[in-house]
């Protein structure tokens, strides 16, 4: 049986979901769900991020440089899924949906407070994927509250959920 490229997306969850964290030219923060990302390398530390081309967070990380990537909490299941279903470009997302922001250690781009790994990112490469960019940063610090519950995508991005342990 053949089935669409959707469907394989919808079989192979749950994918580790995050928030992309940018800096816009006027000093605010833009974010982006995404749960197309996967470690390239141990040594150095790189993430490789997929986003779309249409997006501006994509546009902002070719800009800049860096980008933050934080895997959020189950508290934050609602107004991370809305991050993903909204423009950047029409609103901003951490008022909007109430995301609370931390000071990162050596980017501009600020990190999402409620988050049980946030990892800060330079820019490596970036590789055309088709409609969507290959974003391959460096990992150059990282920051980690074990006792948070981390969110996954289900189902490609039905829903939400964690998993406890």
């Amino acid at each position: 049986m053949e089935i669409n490229i959707g469907a394989v997306q919808r079989l192979a969850s749950p994918a580790p979901f995050g928030l992309v964290s940018v800096r816009t030219p006027e000093g605010k923060t833009n974010l982006t769900a995404v749960s197309w990302w996967t470690f390239a390398s141990n040594h150095p530390p790189l993430v490789a991020v997929c986003l779309s081309k249409k997006g501006l967070s994509g546009e902002l990380i070719a800009q800049d440089g860096e980008f933050g990537l934080s895997l959020v909490d189950e508290s934050l299941r609602d107004a991370a899924y809305a991050c993903g279903t909204c423009s950047g470009r029409k609103v901003d997302k951490t008022e909007q949906f109430g995301i609370e922001l931390r000071e990162p250690k050596l980017i501009t781009a600020p990190l999402v407070e409620r988050a049980k790994v946030a990892m800060e990112c330079r820019l490596e490469s970036v590789t055309d994927a088709s409609d969507h960019n290959l974003f391959l940063a460096r990992i150059v610090a990282v920051h980690c509250r074990e006792e948070l519950n981390q969110l996954y995508a289900w189902e490609g991005y039905k829903r939400l959920e964690s998993i406890h342990r």
